[in-house]
């Protein structure tokens, strides 16, 4: 045989080999834990990567409250506040996760989670609603008098005289309210202390805090343990509460971070039941997320997770904001805000909680619709295909009747200063695409490729033994191995006269 024929013999007979490997190899594994190997290898050339470096993104969505009866309540003449919502007030949120270093098992990055930010007057509720204006509690006065009936309750009776100049109630643009808040008192604390003298909600909110997160990658951590974190900042504990560990337990607390997700990956095949917590650095301690049900998103069967369930008893460690006892579906925050002020969580309008607002206001329309927060996931990859991650931020009221008139009308009330909902932007069409790919056609194509395999084998055999008996043809080779049938052989019946055969004649 010439050296080609020898040449197209071995390479059939590698093709029929690699296709046989292949089989054998699928015979033995899950296609779809193979593509679940590679993606938790976090590798930098994966498809999705440039969609996580670049997140969060999407819309943080913001609500404030115009009190119309501020006269009226002042005066006595009406005794609960009547509140108008005024949003959304919309802006546009890019992050970056900035990657330090990376190994096979873990990858350590920072998170920038505000790197842009930029209002967008169009899709808020008005082009102009930065210059409403707007009239709502003065919630430094409010705050201060908490603090100092639970540090310093004989201070109660000075206190309002100190600060006869300030008006229980503010009157100014929705700006001045998100951006420039700030009154005379903080001004001139802020000169002799630490006390920032600007507490507007978003200017705070905003502000960049430390987020540098160890987390696991990679077929070795197990694909259970993907993008679970090790270390935040270089701690096991939320640093805001490293100083109140001896306080309470670590284990009923939420504030170890080891295990919990940062809410932008989450691991592969994840179940209803699966424990999955994530890292809420706004509120300075980790949510668990409570599975709900399945539902539908473009074209995927997601879970759907709530952050915060209806009427949940906070943690015993986060139940009490300044001695002032928590209604249920509502936590402290007061560790994590600016100035330490009293400062309690809850889903919007009061949604979900015990507390009566009936009792102290008119105006709010709790609903699950528009105030649950909750996430969708698609369970086979581990990624979040939207989310609605709302909260109200309540400044908790305790009892102020040794304080003068103006304050002790506001006694055991919760005061929203805001809330927000960060809505997540779509993810990128190829990203879904491969999703789809992956939950609805790698799991029914391994059966066809194995087929596949064992044809192209039995063909690339098939075609090498052609190849050696001279390039013969299909119906050559089977007649090569099978024998010459071509001829036809004719058996002969004689059958014999019973009697003579008439002559005829032909005329």
């Amino acid at each position: 045989m010439k050296s080609v024929q020898w040449v197209k013999i071995l390479l059939c007979l590698i093709l029929a080999g690699l296709n046989v490997f292949l089989f054998v190899l699928s015979c033995g594994v899950d296609y779809r834990i193979l593509v679940a190997r590679e993606h938790i290898r976090f590798r930098q050339e994966m498809p999705t990567m440039d969609s996580w470096i670049n997140s969060p993104f999407g819309k943080l969505k913001n609500y404030v409250f115009n009190v119309t009866n501020a006269e009226e309540f002042r005066s006595g003449r009406d005794n609960r506040l009547k509140v108008k919502e005024i949003g959304p007030i919309v802006y546009r949120i890019v992050g970056f996760n900035d990657i330090l270093d990376r190994n096979e098992t873990n990858v350590r990055y920072r998170k920038h989670r505000y790197r842009v930010v930029e209002f967008l007057p169009e899709e808020s509720v008005a082009p102009d609603v930065l210059n409403w204006t707007i009239t709502s509690t003065n919630n430094v006065i409010l705050g201060a008098a908490t603090k100092v009936k639970h540090t310093a309750p004989l201070a109660a009776f000075g206190f309002d005289a100190a600060l006869m100049m300030e008006d229980i109630f503010v009157t100014d643009s929705v700006y001045y309210f998100l951006w420039e808040f700030t009154r005379p008192l903080l001004q001139t604390l802020s000169r002799i202390s630490n006390i920032r003298p600007n507490v507007a909600v978003l200017y705070n909110a905003l502000k960049e805090k430390e987020e540098v997160y160890t987390v696991n990658i990679g077929p070795k951590r197990g694909i259970e343990n993907f993008f679970r974190i090790e270390t935040l900042n270089g701690e096991v504990i939320i640093r805001e509460q490293l100083p109140h560990t001896r306080q309470y337990d670590s284990n009923s607390c939420p504030f170890n971070v080891s295990g919990a997700l940062d809410n932008s990956l989450f691991p592969p095949f994840v179940q209803p039941d699966t424990p999955l917590n994530i890292v809420a650095i706004e509120s300075c301690r980790v949510l668990p997320l409570t599975y709900q049900r399945q539902e539908r998103y473009n074209g995927l069967d997601t879970f759907r997770y709530t952050l915060l369930q209806s009427h949940q008893k906070p943690p015993g460690c986060l139940d009490t904001s300044y001695g002032v006892k928590l209604p249920d579906g509502m936590f402290d925050v007061s560790q994590c805000v600016i100035n330490d002020a009293p400062s309690a969580f809850s889903m919007p309008h009061f949604y979900g909680s015990s507390y009566n607002w009936s009792q102290h206001y008119e105006g709010y329309t709790p609903n699950a619709k528009d105030h649950e927060p909750y996430i969708l996931l698609e369970p086979v990859t581990g990624i979040p295909v939207t989310e609605k991650y709302r909260f109200q931020s309540n400044i908790p009221i305790p009892d102020l009747r040794r304080f003068s008139s103006r304050l002790s009308r506001f006694s055991n009330m919760m005061i929203p200063s805001f809330w927000y909902e960060f809505e997540m932007g779509q993810l990128p069409g190829f990203v879904t695409s491969l999703m789809w790919i992956n939950v609805n056609i790698v799991q029914h194509v391994q059966p066809y490729c194995m087929v596949l395999f064992l044809v192209l084998a039995l063909w690339s055999v098939l075609k090498a033994i052609r190849v050696a008996c001279g390039d013969l043809g299909y119906v050559g080779l089977f007649r090569k191995l099978c024998g010459d049938m071509g001829t036809v052989t004719a058996l002969e019946t004689k059958f014999q006269a019973t009697s003579a055969s008439p002559d005829v004649a032909v005329k």
